[in-house]
C-alpha cells in the first residue's frame, strides 16, 4: 500500500464517460494509478473492453456500465443515478463525450440532423451528467470536463459547429463553478489540442496539418493528457475551479 502522496485518489470513486473513447483508457489507468476506484461507461459491443483486465489485474476495483449511445438526457440521468446507487457515493467525475462532425456553414449538402446530434452528446448530455453527478456526489468533489482547444481557437474550416458545442461546455463548467464552490467541490475544463487517441483515423495531411499549427510541432499522447485530468481530480487541485487547462502544445498560444 503506497502512501498518501503515492495514492493521491486513494478512497476515491470516479465515474468516467467516455472511458473506451479517446483518452478514456488512459485517463482510467491514471486515476487508477492514484488509488482511485472507478465506475466506467464504456460503448460498443463488448460488455468490457480489454483495457479493463489489466486495471483489475493491478489491483483497482473496476464497475463497468454498458451504454448504448448515442444517450438521449433521461438515459444520462437515469445512468449516473443506477452508478451512485451501486457504489455508493461519488468524488470524482470525468465527462468524455464527444461527437465531431465537420461541415462548412455555407456548404449546401449540410446535414442539420447529424449537427443537432452532435450538439445533443456534446452538450445536452454533458450537462445532465454533470446535473445528475454534482446532486449525488460529496463535498469537495471533483468534476472534470474533457473539451477541445478550438472553443477558444477554430484555426481549421468546417469547425464552427463544433466549436460552439466545445465553448458551451467551457461556460457551463466556469458557471457550475460559482455554484458548487461553496461546497469544496471544484469544476474544470481540460481542453485538448492534437492529442494521437483522437487523431488516429484522420488523414495523415491533416494530421500534420494539426502539429504544424501548434508550438511544439508534435502530437500530444493520451496518457499527457490524462495526467493533466489527474491532477485536476487530485487533492493538489484544490484551489483551482471554473479554470481550462489547454493541453495542446501550445495551439493556443
Amino acid at each position: 500500500m503506497g502512501s498518501h502522496q503515492e495514492k493521491p485518489l486513494a478512497g476515491k470513486v470516479a465515474f468516467l464517460t467516455g472511458a473506451d473513447n479517446g483518452i478514456g483508457p488512459a485517463t482510467a489507468f491514471a486515476l487508477a494509478e492514484g488509488g482511485a476506484e472507478l465506475i466506467l461507461a464504456v460503448g460498443g459491443l463488448e460488455p468490457e473492453p480489454a483495457f479493463v483486465r489489466p486495471l483489475r489485474a493491478a489491483g483497482a476495483r473496476v464497475t463497468v456500465f454498458h451504454v448504448i449511445t448515442p444517450m438521449s438526457i433521461e438515459q444520462c440521468i437515469r445512468l449516473v443515478r443506477r452508478a451512485i446507487a451501486i457504489v455508493g457515493k461519488l468524488d470524482i467525475l470525468v465527462v468524455n463525450c464527444e461527437q465531431r462532425l465537420q461541415w462548412q456553414v455555407d456548404d449546401l449538402d449540410l446535414d442539420e440532423d447529424a449537427l443537432e446530434m452532435q450538439f445533443a452528446i456534446n452538450v445536452r448530455a454533458s450537462i445532465a451528467v454533470i446535473r445528475t453527478a454534482i446532486k449525488g456526489m460529496r463535498d469537495h468533489g471533483r468534476v472534470i470536463a474533457v473539451g477541445s482547444s478550438v472553443a477558444d481557437r477554430v484555426g481549421t474550416p468546417g469547425l464552427a459547429d463544433y466549436a460552439a458545442t466545445r465553448a458551451a461546455i467551457a461556460a457551463f463548467c466556469r458557471g457550475a463553478a460559482h455554484d458548487v464552490g461553496p461546497r469544496g467541490t471544484t469544476v474544470n475544463v481540460v481542453q485538448l489540442g492534437a492529442v494521437d487517441a483522437l487523431l488516429e483515423s484522420v488523414p495523415l495531411a491533416q494530421r500534420q496539418a494539426e502539429i504544424e499549427a501548434n508550438a511544439m510541432k508534435r502530437l500530444g499522447t493520451a496518457q499527457e493528457a490524462a495526467a493533466a485530468v489527474a491532477f485536476l481530480a487530485s487533492p493538489a487541485a484544490s484551489f483551482i475551479s471554473g479554470a481550462t487547462l489547454n493541453v495542446d502544445g501550445g495551439y493556443s498560444a
